[in-house]
């Protein structure tokens, strides 16, 4: 059974890659942080500063010599017994890759929430929207068709479609959305057709299958 029409499909896999797209970031951090934890060499890093701000306790640090000729400074949050131990002995336990400096982990670092609140907000976001416009799609006016035969079971694996025939002759193949009042509507995919039964019958239900031939009137 064809679930999805070619241009439900595109959007479709237009969303997983969007959604994809902005994990990246994360993974990646998530990736570098296995890789330090895993294969980082251990040091001792020199502290230089520290700060308690409101309960958020930062430390800065420096490399050995060995590791970071350049010097650079690093700050990093850390918690609150990591903090006391680096402020008294001016030391910190840290954790480097050779071919990436600012991957350094140190003992006791607290890693923001941050970056996973605003990626599940984010690829939440696509995800509902982006699911809603697979389905929906880019809806075109509806349109009204004259039947000219009673209307006929299709099969559901024929695509929805609106297609024209001979001369002013239409085709609508699609799911009932709504039958009342003599008329049907039928969902073609990218848009509703009204069918104005005039007599003629329609044997399927809502959420059936059906065919409907005839000219557009509106």
């Amino acid at each position: 059974m064809k679930i999805f029409s070619t241009a439900r499909r595109r959007r479709l896999t237009f969303v997983i890659v969007a959604a994809v797209l902005l994990t990246l970031p994360l993974v990646s951090t998530l990736v570098t942080r296995a890789r330090v934890e895993r294969s980082g060499t251990e040091v001792t890093a020199t502290v230089i500063e520290v700060a308690n701000d409101d309960g958020r306790y930062l430390v800065a640090y420096r490399l050995p010599e060995g590791v970071d000729p350049e010097q650079q400074s690093w700050s990093r949050v850390v918690d609150r017994p990591t903090y006391e131990k680096a402020a008294t002995t001016r030391r910190i336990t840290a954790k480097v890759l050779g071919d990436r400096l600012s991957a350094n982990r140190v003992e006791g670092q607290v890693d923001s929430l941050a970056p996973y609140v605003v990626t599940g907000i984010s690829v939440g976001l696509v995800l509902l929207v982006g699911l809603w416009w697979v389905k929906v799609g880019r809806r075109r006016p509806p349109v009204r068709m004259l039947a000219q035969t009673d209307l006929a079971a299709a099969d559901t694996e024929e695509r929805p479609a609106l297609t024209r025939k001979d001369g002013e002759l239409y085709e609508a193949v699609g799911p009932v959305a709504s039958a009342e009042d003599g008329r049907v509507v039928v969902d073609v995919g990218d848009r509703r057709v009204e069918v104005v039964l005039g007599g003629y019958a329609n044997p399927v239900a809502v959420g059936g299958s059906v065919r409907a031939r005839g000219p557009l009137i509106g």
